[in-house]
C-alpha cells in the first residue's frame, strides 16, 4: 500500500531550549515544542515577545542547536545550517555601502555563478518585487517599504523552497505593511518563485489570520504552543467576513487568557503569601496612559478594539492591562478592561495622590517586600544593582532578571519606595514621605 503523505520539509520534535546569560542565569525559552512544516503551506507562529517565536525560526534555519529534541529536514536529522531556507528580517539587514542590485546579489555569493547568471537572477528578482528603477540606489535613498522589498528580493534570488519571515512588516507603517503582505502572498500563490512554503513569525493577530494556513499560538515563560489552528479561509481573505472575525475573536480569547487569565494560576495556600509576582515589562507612564484612556471611554474598554484604534500591538495593550491589574487599578473580564474604584480615584487625583496610591499598592507586592527587606538589612540601606539582579534571578528564575529589575526600579521610583543612583549603580530605600 502506497503512502501518499508528503514528507515534511521541517520538523521540530520535543524541542527544549535554554540559554545561560552572561550573569550565569539559566533561562528556559522553549518547552516541548513540536512543529511540522508541510509543502505548500504558510505556517504562522503567533505570540507575544518572549514566547520563543524567533528562537524556533533560528532552530529551523539550523542557526541554533536545541538543548533537547530534534530538528529534521526532509525527515533526516540536521545539525548544521539548513540549505532550504531563505530569511527575511525585521530590520532589513542591508549593507549601506552596497547598491540595491548588489545587496540582492549577496544571496548568490556562495553559489559561484557567472557574472551573467547573477545579473539575470537579480533582474528577475527585482522585477518580481517591483524594484525596477531602483537598481542603482543605496539603502539610504529608500523608504522602509522599499528596503524590505530588497530583503524579500534577496531571499527570492536564492531559490530556496522555504521562506522564513521574522516579523518582516512590524517596522513599517500600516498601509505599507498591508501592501507588502499582499504582494508576498501573491508571489507564493502565483508559483513564480521556488518558494514552496512560508514560515511567518508575528505578534499581529490580523496578519496571522490573513496569511496563515496553519496558526500556532504561542505562550510565554517558557515559550510553548498553546493552540494549533487550521485556517481554511480561501485566499484572498476578507477581514470583514464573519468567518475571519470569528477566528480573530477565538485567537483573542486564547491570548487574553495567556496574559491576563480570568482564573489565576493556582498556588498552594501555604505558598500563596510568598509567591513572587512577574512584572510586565511596561513603563509606569504607559500604565497611567491606559488608565486615562479608559476614564475617557467611560471606565471600560475592549483591549483589542483599543489596539486597533491606536494602531498598537494588542499584546502590548494586554500587558499594560496586566500591569494595572497587578496594582488593583483595573479588572479584566475577558478582553475588557474596567477601572476599579481605586483606579477611578487614582486617575482623578493629582500627581501626589497618584504617587501615594502607587506607593501603597507597590508596597503590597511580594517582590517589593523581599527587596525592601534586603535593603533594610544593609547598613547603608542600599545595594549595588548587580547584587539586586542576583536576587531577582533567585526569585524569578525563568525570567530575564535585568528586565524585571529595570521594570521594578522604574515603578518604585515613581511610587517613591526605592531610589536609584546611576552614578554609583545602586538601589536604595527612599526615606521620603511617600
Amino acid at each position: 500500500m502506497t503512502n501518499n503523505t508528503p514528507t515534511p520539509l521541517i520538523q521540530l520534535k520535543a524541542v527544549h531550549q535554554s540559554f545561560v546569560l552572561s550573569s550565569g542565569q539559566k533561562i528556559k525559552v522553549l518547552k516541548n515544542i513540536d512543529i511540522t512544516l508541510m509543502p505548500n503551506e504558510i505556517l504562522t507562529l503567533l505570540g507575544p515577545s518572549g514566547s520563543g517565536k524567533s528562537t524556533c525560526l533560528r532552530i529551523m534555519a539550523g542557526l541554533q542547536i536545541p538543548t533537547e529534541g530534534k530538528m529534521l529536514r526532509n525527515g533526516n536529522p540536521l545539525d548544521e545550517v539548513n540549505p532550504d531556507i531563505a530569511m527575511v528580517f525585521q530590520n532589513f539587514a542591508l549593507l549601506p555601502w552596497l547598491k540595491v542590485s548588489d545587496n540582492i546579489a549577496l544571496g548568490l555569493e556562495t553559489l559561484k555563478l557567472s557574472a551573467a547568471d547573477v545579473t539575470e537572477k537579480v533582474k528577475q528578482a527585482i522585477d518580481l518585487v517591483g524594484l525596477e528603477g531602483f537598481e542603482e540606489a543605496y539603502p539610504r535613498e529608500l523608504s522602509g517599504g522599499m528596503k524590505q522589498r530588497v530583503g524579500i528580493a534577496r531571499a527570492i534570488v536564492m531559490e530556496r523552497p522555504i521562506l522564513c519571515l521574522d516579523e518582516p512588516f512590524s517596522a513599517l507603517d500600516v498601509l505599507t505593511a498591508e501592501v507588502l503582505r499582499k504582494e508576498v502572498l501573491n508571489l507564493w500563490i502565483s508559483k513564480k518563485t521556488s518558494i514552496q512554503s512560508i514560515v511567518l513569525v508575528t505578534h499581529n493577530i490580523l496578519e496571522a489570520v490573513s496569511l496563515g494556513s496553519r496558526i500556532l499560538v504561542m505562550g510565554t515563560n517558557p515559550g510553548q504552543i498553546r493552540l494549533e489552528i487550521k485556517n481554511d479561509i480561501v485566499y484572498p481573505r476578507d477581514e470583514k467576513s464573519g468567518t475571519f472575525k470569528e477566528l480573530v475573536d477565538n485567537i483573542h480569547d486564547v491570548i487574553t487568557q495567556a496574559i491576563i487569565p480570568d482564573t489565576p494560576h493556582w498556588v498552594p495556600p501555604a505558598l500563596a503569601a510568598s509567591a513572587v509576582e512577574s512584572l510586565p515589562p511596561i513603563p509606569i507612564n504607559e500604565v497611567i496612559g491606559l488608565l486615562e484612556v479608559i476614564e475617557i471611554q467611560g471606565g471600560r474598554i475592549d483591549a483589542f478594539a483599543l489596539a486597533h484604534t491606536l494602531r498598537r500591538d494588542s499584546v502590548q495593550i494586554l500587558l499594560m492591562a496586566k500591569a494595572a491589574e497587578l496594582l488593583d487599578l483595573v479588572d479584566t473580564p475577558k478582553s475588557g478592561v474596567v477601572l476599579t474604584d481605586l483606579g477611578k480615584r487614582f486617575i482623578r487625583g493629582d500627581v501626589n495622590l497618584r504617587k501615594q496610591i502607587l506607593h501603597e499598592q507597590l508596597g503590597q507586592l511580594q517582590i517589593v517586600k523581599l527587596l525592601k527587606q534586603k535593603l533594610e538589612g544593609e547598613e547603608s540601606l542600599s545595594m549595588r544593582k548587580e547584587t539586586a539582579n542576583l536576587l531577582i534571578q533567585e526569585w524569578l528564575p525563568n525570567e530575564p532578571a535585568t528586565q524585571a529589575l529595570d521594570t521594578l526600579i522604574q515603578w518604585t521610583r515613581y511610587g517613591e519606595l526605592f531610589g536609584y543612583n546611576a552614578d554609583t549603580d545602586t538601589i536604595y530605600l527612599d526615606r521620603g514621605d511617600g
